[in-house]
């Protein structure tokens, strides 16, 4: 065949390559919706390219190929997302006395008052990161795992005094384990608005757990107090999916595998107006890592 017979076959390839491609596009764009983890759903984007007879198409990393200096793309979505982030006070922080200095002539002061008593209301770490900030999907995504509770109970303890740790997040259905470590008598008082309540006697140096508590509903954070220390105060959060997080000292926070998709996002502090350190902030996750979020809390919002 000679160039000029080659050139005529290569023009009435062409249109009919050209019209296979069309075909192939209205096919893979009119699919109907994918499931993908968690309940959320992506409608599947993928071009098609007509084929380039100037060269081979050579791949490029899985998800693309490059056809003559072209994309293919060819994605049905992805897996769930993480998100990261941090909770900052902005403003002049105020100073957090502590509640009792060591030695005060307090209730049981050999014991609760053999160190100093801090003021739990706000802590600040780095560059005022805000701790035990709950943040946390205000709904279960459609189709997302429970949060299964496990065999091991968790351990709800108090030390000179005080609850530790300060915060919790418990799945619902799991039994926790109230210890002591004074050697004088408690009593834990669960303030829930969903679950049972409880007021019950802590003995002196429990550390098999008598007390345990379990709560059957997810709701928002609820003190737990001890009617015979005032000033003890603890928070429990019960929730049926595995999406949410407590703030480290430093502020920070992360909430793995979530749907992709947008949700609403619960940031809550016990010394915010209303408990609420911003209003519920609508998220778009995608798949994979997501851009960290700084969450700003304003001392003008603080009711301590």
């Amino acid at each position: 065949m000679n160039s000029t017979q080659i050139t005529r076959a290569i023009a009435a390839f062409r249109p009919a390559a050209l019209a296979a491609t069309m075909l192939l596009s209205t096919v893979f764009t009119g699919c109907s919706e994918i499931e993908i983890g968690g309940g959320s759903s992506v409608v599947p984007t993928v071009t098609i390219l007509p084929p380039d007879l100037s060269g081979d198409v050579v791949a490029g990393g899985g998800d693309t190929a490059s056809a003559g200096g072209d994309t293919v793309v060819a994605s049905a979505g992805g897996g769930p997302g993480t998100i990261k982030g941090r909770v900052v006070l902005t403003g002049t922080p105020p100073t957090m006395a502590p509640l009792f200095v060591a030695g005060a002539d307090i209730k049981d002061k050999e014991v609760c008052a053999e160190l100093d008593v801090p003021d739990e209301r706000l802590i600040l770490g780095t560059d005022n990161g805000v701790a035990n900030v709950f943040v946390y999907l205000k709904k279960k995504p459609k189709g997302s795992p429970k949060l299964q509770p496990s065999e091991v109970a968790m351990v709800f303890d108090q030390k000179n005094c005080r609850f530790t740790p300060h915060c919790m997040i418990v799945p619902a259905g799991q039994t926790v384990k109230v210890l002591s470590d004074d050697g004088i008598a408690h009593n834990t008082h669960t303030n829930p608005a969903k679950n049972n309540g409880v007021s019950s006697l802590v003995s002196p140096n429990d550390r098999e757990g008598e007390l345990q508590l379990v709560y059957s509903r997810a709701e928002a954070p609820f003190s737990v107090t001890c009617d015979f220390h005032t000033w003890m105060k603890a928070y429990h959060m019960p929730l049926d999916h595995p999406y949410g997080a407590i703030t480290d000292e430093n502020g920070n926070f992360e909430i793995a595998d979530i749907p992709a998709g947008d949700h609403v996002l619960v940031v809550w502090h016990e010394s915010a107006n209303r408990q609420k350190v911003v209003n519920d902030m609508k998220v778009t996750v995608q798949s994979g890592d997501n851009p960290p979020l700084e969450i700003q809390y304003s001392v003008d919002t603080l009711q301590l």
